[in-house]
Protein backbone atom coordinates (compact mmCIF):
# COMPACT_ATOMS: atom_id res chain seq x y z
CA UNK A 1 0.00 0.00 0.00
CA UNK A 2 1.29 3.47 -0.88
CA UNK A 3 1.79 5.33 2.40
CA UNK A 4 -0.40 8.30 1.48
CA UNK A 5 -3.36 6.14 0.34
CA UNK A 6 -6.25 4.93 2.41
CA UNK A 7 -7.13 1.24 2.26
CA UNK A 8 -10.09 1.98 -0.03
CA UNK A 9 -7.87 4.02 -2.35
CA UNK A 10 -5.35 1.17 -2.51
CA UNK A 11 -8.07 -1.35 -3.35
CA UNK A 12 -9.39 0.97 -6.06
CA UNK A 13 -5.90 1.40 -7.53
CA UNK A 14 -5.47 -2.39 -7.65
CA UNK A 15 -8.77 -2.80 -9.49
CA UNK A 16 -7.72 -0.18 -12.04
CA UNK A 17 -4.35 -1.85 -12.53
CA UNK A 18 -6.14 -5.13 -13.24
CA UNK A 19 -9.18 -3.92 -15.21
CA UNK A 20 -7.92 -0.86 -17.10
CA UNK A 21 -4.14 -0.71 -17.54
CA UNK A 22 -3.81 -3.91 -19.63
CA UNK A 23 -6.19 -2.44 -22.21
CA UNK A 24 -4.50 0.96 -22.53
CA UNK A 25 -1.49 -0.11 -24.56
CA UNK A 26 -0.26 0.71 -28.02
CA UNK A 27 -0.94 -2.83 -29.21
CA UNK A 28 -4.65 -3.14 -28.39
CA UNK A 29 -7.07 -2.28 -31.23
CA UNK A 30 -8.73 1.10 -30.78
CA UNK A 31 -12.21 -0.39 -31.23
CA UNK A 32 -11.59 -2.81 -28.35
CA UNK A 33 -10.29 0.00 -26.14
CA UNK A 34 -13.34 2.16 -26.85
CA UNK A 35 -15.77 -0.62 -26.01
CA UNK A 36 -13.92 -1.54 -22.84
CA UNK A 37 -13.78 2.02 -21.54
CA UNK A 38 -17.47 2.66 -22.21
CA UNK A 39 -18.32 -0.43 -20.17
CA UNK A 40 -16.23 0.71 -17.20
CA UNK A 41 -18.91 2.85 -15.62
CA UNK A 42 -18.27 2.57 -11.94
CA UNK A 43 -21.33 4.28 -10.47
CA UNK A 44 -24.83 5.41 -11.39
CA UNK A 45 -25.46 9.09 -12.02
CA UNK A 46 -26.01 11.13 -8.86
CA UNK A 47 -29.49 12.27 -7.90
CA UNK A 48 -30.73 15.73 -8.88
CA UNK A 49 -28.87 15.85 -12.21
CA UNK A 50 -30.93 15.69 -15.39
CA UNK A 51 -29.38 13.91 -18.39
CA UNK A 52 -30.39 14.90 -21.93
CA UNK A 53 -28.81 13.73 -25.22
CA UNK A 54 -28.52 16.79 -27.43
CA UNK A 55 -26.50 18.55 -30.11
CA UNK A 56 -24.53 21.73 -29.58
CA UNK A 57 -22.98 23.55 -32.52
CA UNK A 58 -23.41 20.49 -34.70
CA UNK A 59 -21.56 18.28 -32.19
CA UNK A 60 -23.34 15.42 -30.38
CA UNK A 61 -23.37 15.99 -26.63
CA UNK A 62 -24.84 14.97 -23.33
CA UNK A 63 -26.34 17.90 -21.43
CA UNK A 64 -26.15 17.45 -17.66
CA UNK A 65 -28.26 19.91 -15.68
CA UNK A 66 -28.15 20.04 -11.87
CA UNK A 67 -30.91 21.35 -9.67
CA UNK A 68 -30.57 25.12 -9.21
CA UNK A 69 -28.17 25.50 -12.14
CA UNK A 70 -26.16 28.71 -11.81
CA UNK A 71 -23.55 28.51 -14.55
CA UNK A 72 -22.39 26.82 -17.75
CA UNK A 73 -19.50 24.53 -18.60
CA UNK A 74 -18.14 22.82 -21.70
CA UNK A 75 -16.49 19.50 -20.80
CA UNK A 76 -13.92 17.74 -23.00
CA UNK A 77 -13.41 14.09 -22.07
CA UNK A 78 -10.11 12.24 -22.00
CA UNK A 79 -8.93 9.10 -23.77
CA UNK A 80 -5.74 10.06 -25.64
CA UNK A 81 -7.87 11.57 -28.43
CA UNK A 82 -8.75 8.05 -29.62
CA UNK A 83 -11.18 6.64 -27.04
CA UNK A 84 -13.65 7.97 -24.50
CA UNK A 85 -17.16 9.35 -24.91
CA UNK A 86 -20.05 10.86 -22.99
CA UNK A 87 -20.93 7.27 -22.11
CA UNK A 88 -17.61 6.65 -20.36
CA UNK A 89 -17.46 10.02 -18.58
CA UNK A 90 -21.08 10.83 -17.74
CA UNK A 91 -20.96 9.81 -14.07
CA UNK A 92 -17.88 11.91 -13.27
CA UNK A 93 -19.17 14.91 -15.20
CA UNK A 94 -22.63 14.65 -13.62
CA UNK A 95 -20.96 14.79 -10.20
CA UNK A 96 -18.99 17.80 -11.39
CA UNK A 97 -22.25 19.43 -12.49
CA UNK A 98 -23.78 18.79 -9.08
CA UNK A 99 -20.72 20.12 -7.21
CA UNK A 100 -20.33 23.27 -9.32
CA UNK A 101 -24.05 23.87 -10.04
CA UNK A 102 -23.11 24.29 -13.68
CA UNK A 103 -25.11 22.97 -16.61
CA UNK A 104 -22.48 20.97 -18.49
CA UNK A 105 -22.32 20.05 -22.16
CA UNK A 106 -20.19 16.87 -22.38
CA UNK A 107 -19.41 16.69 -26.08
CA UNK A 108 -18.73 13.67 -28.25
CA UNK A 109 -15.94 15.20 -30.32
CA UNK A 110 -14.42 13.33 -33.25
CA UNK A 111 -11.67 10.85 -32.44
CA UNK A 112 -8.44 9.67 -34.04
CA UNK A 113 -7.29 7.82 -36.03
CA UNK A 114 -10.43 8.40 -38.13
CA UNK A 115 -10.24 12.14 -37.50
CA UNK A 116 -6.85 13.73 -36.90
CA UNK A 117 -6.00 17.21 -35.61
CA UNK A 118 -7.67 19.72 -35.73
CA UNK A 119 -10.99 17.80 -35.78
CA UNK A 120 -11.31 17.60 -31.99
CA UNK A 121 -10.36 21.25 -31.60
CA UNK A 122 -12.80 22.29 -34.33
CA UNK A 123 -15.62 20.44 -32.54
CA UNK A 124 -14.71 22.02 -29.21
CA UNK A 125 -14.70 25.46 -30.81
CA UNK A 126 -18.08 24.90 -32.50
CA UNK A 127 -19.64 23.78 -29.22
CA UNK A 128 -18.10 26.69 -27.31
CA UNK A 129 -19.45 29.22 -29.81
CA UNK A 130 -22.91 27.64 -29.70
CA UNK A 131 -23.03 27.88 -25.89
CA UNK A 132 -21.96 31.53 -26.15
CA UNK A 133 -24.83 32.13 -28.58
CA UNK A 134 -27.20 31.00 -25.83
CA UNK A 135 -25.95 33.92 -23.76
CA UNK A 136 -23.71 31.86 -21.49
CA UNK A 137 -19.92 32.15 -21.27
CA UNK A 138 -18.93 28.62 -20.24
CA UNK A 139 -16.05 27.49 -18.11
CA UNK A 140 -14.06 24.97 -20.17
CA UNK A 141 -12.89 21.80 -18.43
CA UNK A 142 -11.38 18.47 -19.40
CA UNK A 143 -9.36 15.50 -18.25
CA UNK A 144 -6.18 14.02 -19.72
CA UNK A 145 -6.32 14.63 -23.49
CA UNK A 146 -9.43 16.69 -22.79
CA UNK A 147 -7.33 18.80 -20.42
CA UNK A 148 -4.83 19.41 -23.19
CA UNK A 149 -7.71 20.17 -25.55
CA UNK A 150 -9.06 22.67 -23.00
CA UNK A 151 -5.81 24.65 -23.21
CA UNK A 152 -5.57 24.14 -26.98
CA UNK A 153 -9.06 25.60 -27.33
CA UNK A 154 -8.06 28.60 -25.21
CA UNK A 155 -5.11 29.22 -27.56
CA UNK A 156 -7.45 28.92 -30.56
CA UNK A 157 -9.85 31.45 -29.03
CA UNK A 158 -6.96 33.85 -28.50
CA UNK A 159 -5.77 33.38 -32.09
CA UNK A 160 -9.29 34.16 -33.37
CA UNK A 161 -9.56 37.27 -31.22
CA UNK A 162 -12.33 35.87 -29.03
CA UNK A 163 -12.73 36.48 -25.31
CA UNK A 164 -11.37 33.83 -22.98
CA UNK A 165 -13.73 31.62 -20.95
CA UNK A 166 -14.27 32.57 -17.31
CA UNK A 167 -11.87 29.79 -16.32
CA UNK A 168 -10.10 26.64 -17.48
CA UNK A 169 -10.18 23.46 -15.36
CA UNK A 170 -7.90 20.52 -16.11
CA UNK A 171 -7.60 17.07 -14.54
CA UNK A 172 -4.24 15.40 -15.27
CA UNK A 173 -3.79 17.38 -18.52
CA UNK A 174 -1.85 15.82 -21.39
CA UNK A 175 -0.14 18.90 -22.84
CA UNK A 176 3.02 17.48 -24.43
CA UNK A 177 2.38 14.95 -27.21
CA UNK A 178 6.11 14.69 -27.88
CA UNK A 179 5.96 12.63 -24.67
CA UNK A 180 9.18 14.11 -23.31
CA UNK A 181 8.05 14.39 -19.68
CA UNK A 182 10.40 12.73 -17.20
CA UNK A 183 7.62 10.96 -15.27
CA UNK A 184 6.62 8.94 -18.35
CA UNK A 185 9.64 6.87 -17.35
CA UNK A 186 10.01 7.41 -13.62
CA UNK A 187 6.34 6.74 -12.80
CA UNK A 188 5.72 4.02 -15.40
CA UNK A 189 5.48 1.25 -12.81
CA UNK A 190 3.79 3.33 -10.12
CA UNK A 191 0.97 4.55 -12.38
CA UNK A 192 -1.89 2.01 -12.00
CA UNK A 193 -3.67 3.19 -15.17
CA UNK A 194 -1.51 4.47 -18.03
CA UNK A 195 1.21 2.89 -20.15
CA UNK A 196 3.77 5.18 -21.86
CA UNK A 197 3.54 3.31 -25.17
CA UNK A 198 -0.19 4.00 -25.37
CA UNK A 199 0.50 7.72 -25.23
CA UNK A 200 3.22 7.68 -27.87
CA UNK A 201 1.10 5.64 -30.30
CA UNK A 202 -2.00 7.74 -29.61
CA UNK A 203 -0.06 10.98 -30.08
CA UNK A 204 0.96 9.99 -33.60
CA UNK A 205 -2.57 8.88 -34.44
CA UNK A 206 -4.02 12.20 -33.35
CA UNK A 207 -1.37 14.55 -34.76
CA UNK A 208 -1.45 12.98 -38.22
CA UNK A 209 0.59 15.26 -40.51
CA UNK A 210 0.94 17.97 -37.84
CA UNK A 211 4.16 18.21 -35.84
CA UNK A 212 3.85 16.81 -32.32
CA UNK A 213 5.20 20.06 -30.84
CA UNK A 214 2.67 22.24 -32.67
CA UNK A 215 0.90 24.29 -29.95
CA UNK A 216 -2.49 23.17 -31.27
CA UNK A 217 -1.48 19.59 -30.51
CA UNK A 218 0.78 20.27 -27.54
CA UNK A 219 -0.27 23.51 -25.81
CA UNK A 220 2.79 23.34 -23.56
CA UNK A 221 4.75 24.82 -26.48
CA UNK A 222 2.34 27.69 -27.19
CA UNK A 223 2.24 31.33 -26.14
CA UNK A 224 0.11 31.01 -23.03
CA UNK A 225 -0.10 34.70 -22.18
CA UNK A 226 -3.58 36.12 -21.85
CA UNK A 227 -5.30 32.84 -21.02
CA UNK A 228 -8.11 32.58 -18.47
CA UNK A 229 -7.36 31.50 -14.88
CA UNK A 230 -6.42 27.82 -14.76
CA UNK A 231 -6.95 25.08 -12.18
CA UNK A 232 -4.82 21.95 -12.52
CA UNK A 233 -5.37 18.78 -10.49
CA UNK A 234 -2.94 15.87 -10.78
CA UNK A 235 -2.01 12.67 -8.94
CA UNK A 236 1.51 12.12 -7.66
CA UNK A 237 1.68 8.56 -9.04
CA UNK A 238 0.85 9.20 -12.69
CA UNK A 239 3.08 9.29 -15.72
CA UNK A 240 1.60 12.66 -16.74
CA UNK A 241 2.67 14.34 -13.49
CA UNK A 242 5.49 16.15 -15.30
CA UNK A 243 3.04 17.49 -17.90
CA UNK A 244 1.07 19.13 -15.10
CA UNK A 245 4.18 20.52 -13.43
CA UNK A 246 5.58 21.95 -16.67
CA UNK A 247 2.32 23.53 -17.83
CA UNK A 248 1.85 25.12 -14.39
CA UNK A 249 5.35 26.59 -14.63
CA UNK A 250 4.76 27.80 -18.19
CA UNK A 251 1.39 29.37 -17.37
CA UNK A 252 2.79 31.13 -14.32
CA UNK A 253 5.75 32.41 -16.34
CA UNK A 254 3.27 33.76 -18.91
CA UNK A 255 1.43 35.71 -16.22
CA UNK A 256 -1.65 33.46 -16.10
CA UNK A 257 -3.36 33.02 -12.74
CA UNK A 258 -2.76 29.32 -12.08
CA UNK A 259 -3.57 26.97 -9.23
CA UNK A 260 -2.18 23.43 -9.15
CA UNK A 261 -3.08 20.80 -6.56
CA UNK A 262 -1.11 17.56 -6.41
CA UNK A 263 -2.94 14.71 -4.69
CA UNK A 264 -0.36 12.45 -3.06
CA UNK A 265 -0.76 8.75 -3.70
CA UNK A 266 -3.46 9.19 -6.34
CA UNK A 267 -3.44 8.40 -10.03
CA UNK A 268 -4.58 9.61 -13.43
CA UNK A 269 -8.04 11.25 -13.40
CA UNK A 270 -8.83 9.93 -9.94
CA UNK A 271 -11.83 12.28 -9.96
CA UNK A 272 -13.75 9.60 -11.87
CA UNK A 273 -14.13 7.80 -8.51
CA UNK A 274 -16.02 10.64 -6.81
CA UNK A 275 -18.87 8.22 -6.16
CA UNK A 276 -16.55 6.24 -3.87
CA UNK A 277 -13.45 8.10 -2.71
CA UNK A 278 -13.46 11.03 -0.32
CA UNK A 279 -10.45 12.75 -1.90
CA UNK A 280 -12.09 12.51 -5.33
CA UNK A 281 -15.11 14.25 -3.82
CA UNK A 282 -12.78 16.85 -2.30
CA UNK A 283 -11.32 17.48 -5.75
CA UNK A 284 -14.80 18.20 -7.10
CA UNK A 285 -15.39 20.59 -4.21
CA UNK A 286 -12.13 22.34 -5.04
CA UNK A 287 -13.34 22.93 -8.61
CA UNK A 288 -16.58 24.39 -7.27
CA UNK A 289 -14.68 26.70 -4.93
CA UNK A 290 -12.30 27.76 -7.71
CA UNK A 291 -15.18 28.73 -10.00
CA UNK A 292 -17.13 30.39 -7.22
CA UNK A 293 -14.17 32.59 -6.24
CA UNK A 294 -13.31 33.84 -9.73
Amino acid sequence: MTASRTLLESITASVIRFAVKPYLTGTKPVAQQRKHLDLLRFFPLPHAVEKEPTNIGGVPALKLTPASSQGAMLYLHGGAYSIGSPESHQDMVARLAKATRCTIWLIDYRLAPEHTFPAAQDDALAAYKAILEQGKAPVVAGDSAGGGLTLSLALRLKAEGMDQPPALVTFSPWVDLTCSGSTLTSNAERDPMLNPDWLTVSASRYAGETALDDPGVSPLFGDLSGLAPVLIQVGSEEILLDDAVRIEEALTAAGVSTTMTKYDGLWHVFQIHAGLLKRSQNAMAEVASFIRNL
